[in-house]
């Protein structure tokens, strides 16, 4: 059983007595948080498959199994549109979020980062046609170019290129390579992998990756006490071949 601190103030109700109102505030703000082996987690994020899959056997599923249950915890992965899934953890109504680049807490306060890196996350080229050294940003500009709307981080980087089309889904994107409406593509490498394994394309990727950046795991300011331990059990889990077994089983298999 561990015990975290924490005020539940916000769930306290008035009475009609002032001094009973008083009392019970007080009372409820030195009450700690009490999780055990019962009580089941829930951490969010906006990456489906081959991260999060319905039966908890993606990469961040296993990682998120793991890693709480080396501090005496269940937990699971719950897949949200990307930005709900941020909201979700940041209010409460979910635990935490994986994965994401560090800082997130200045936007999302409520949010603690767990150190310890979940995952290097590469963006490749994925194109039909075309083949060049990716050297940086500037390597798009002779081509027409298209990424998934929404995703910030190429919102940011993606400043040269001929034209630029913007898509709902992975699907769309790789359609338009496919009839050759657009050169590159630009999407994660694992997601890319995977859908194309389900799919009938001539499409390839470019490396090295046009970048790569670190995730974390983060959970809700209400478990923060937990942190240590998670941050030790991920570290556990890298030196004791468990992540690599997770991630040969789930992602470096999408290579072959």
């Amino acid at each position: 059983m561990t015990y975290l601190s924490g005020s539940t103030a916000m769930l306290c109700y008035p009475t009609s007595k002032f001094f009973g109102k008083r009392c019970f505030l007080i009372i409820c703000a030195f009450l700690p948080l009490v999780i055990n082996a019962d009580t089941s987690i829930s951490i969010t994020s906006g990456r489906g498959a081959p991260f999060v899959k319905p039966d908890q056997s993606g990469f961040y599923d296993l990682i998120v199994i793991n890693m709480f249950k080396r501090a005496g915890l269940r937990a699971k992965t719950v897949l949200l549109p990307s930005e709900r899934s941020l909201i979700n953890a940041n209010t409460g109504i979910d635990d935490g979020n994986i994965a994401r680049i560090k800082g997130l807490e200045k936007k999302y306060p409520n949010l603690v980062m767990v150190p310890g890196k979940v995952i290097d996350f590469d963006f490749v080229v994925f194109t039909k046609s075309k083949n060049f050294k990716v050297k940086d940003w500037r390597s798009l500009k002779p081509y027409n170019i298209a990424f998934i709307n929404g995703w910030k981080y190429f919102e940011k980087k993606a400043r040269y290129y001929k034209s630029l089309t913007r898509v709902k889904s992975s699907t769309q994107l790789f359609n338009l390579l496919n009839n050759n409406r657009a050169d590159i593509a630009l999407y994660d490498l694992w997601s890319g992998l995977w859908w194309l394994r389900r799919n009938t394309a001539d499409i390839h990727f470019l490396l090295p990756p046009i970048a790569s950046v670190k995730l974390y795991l983060y959970v809700n300011k209400k478990y923060k006490k937990l942190v240590p331990m998670l941050s030790r059990a991920l570290a556990e889990m890298k030196k004791d071949g468990t992540y690599k077994l997770i991630y040969d089983k789930t992602l470096s298999r999408l290579l072959k």
